[in-house]
């Protein structure tokens, strides 16, 4: 099970990865229709979900992001924003995603989360639901790609 969730979390962070390597910060921070939350948001929220995963998991403050990622990233916002320049967002996604990992790597899997605020149980079904929850944000950052007409990467 261990190189299972370490395989689903090392793959969705690659591939967070992949969709952001081409986007210039004007592209990350495009809201088509003015409705969307930019692709920037999105790398930005997973850097705070793994913040929250790594607290939840009891390995905070393995690492820290800047103080205003997690009002800027925190779910229901996306709006039009002063967003910081994507690499730097993707950067923070890459070290709480390598945090996450490492934890992964040397946790009791089975070990309960207490007072867990996501439809998870364990410290193995967390993992999982990290990273079901980066292909959700997946999805969304290569629909935003279509839309700015950059090449389809996967599908």
């Amino acid at each position: 099970m261990r190189a299972l969730i370490q395989y689903q979390l090392a793959l969705s962070q690659r591939m967070v990865g992949r969709c952001v390597s081409d986007l210039t910060d004007a592209e990350a921070a495009h809201r088509p229709e003015g409705i969307l939350a930019p692709a920037v948001w999105h790398v930005g929220h997973l850097a705070a979900a793994n913040l929250k995963f790594l607290e939840l998991a009891g390995a905070a403050p393995a690492v820290t992001l800047p103080e205003h990622y997690l009002a800027l990233f925190r779910p229901g916002q996306g709006g039009a924003a002063d967003y910081p320049p994507l690499r730097d967002v993707a950067g923070m996604f890459d070290v709480t995603s390598d945090a996450l990992a490492r934890v992964a790597a040397e946790a009791e899997l089975d070990r309960a989360i207490q007072d867990a605020p996501g439809p998870f149980a364990t410290f193995a079904e967390m993992c999982s639901f990290a990273a079901g929850h980066r292909w959700y944000h997946i999805g969304k950052i290569t629909s935003l790609r279509a839309l700015l007409g950059k090449p389809r990467l996967f599908g």
